[in-house]
């Protein structure tokens, strides 16, 4: 089954992205930036093709060694490599 990995910089709507691909609330969405720190999977359907999507926490430039920052950018990492493909999410009104 194809993996699409959603990334981004944080409170870009990727859970809610998340959420809404898969069709239940799994994922929290919070005005708080990062709510998301682990990877979360799920399975979504599209034009009668499944494929299995993975929600990750948003990194940005600043992110420092060995902190929490740090801790979830490597799980977005770890996300890219497994996806067949990367869907980098932004927000058009920041």
């Amino acid at each position: 089954m194809p993996i699409v990995a959603l990334v981004g910089r944080p409170n870009v709507g990727k859970s809610t992205l998340f959420n809404r691909l898969i069709g239940e609330h799994r994922a929290v969405v919070h005005e708080q930036p990062g709510t998301t720190r682990d990877r979360l999977y799920g399975t979504a359907e599209w034009r009668a093709r499944e494929f299995t999507v993975i929600d990750t926490g948003g990194i940005g430039l600043d992110t420092g060694e060995g902190d929490l920052l740090s801790d979830v950018r490597l799980q977005a990492d770890e996300a890219m490599q497994q996806a067949d493909v990367i869907v980098w999410v932004v927000d058009s009104a920041a």
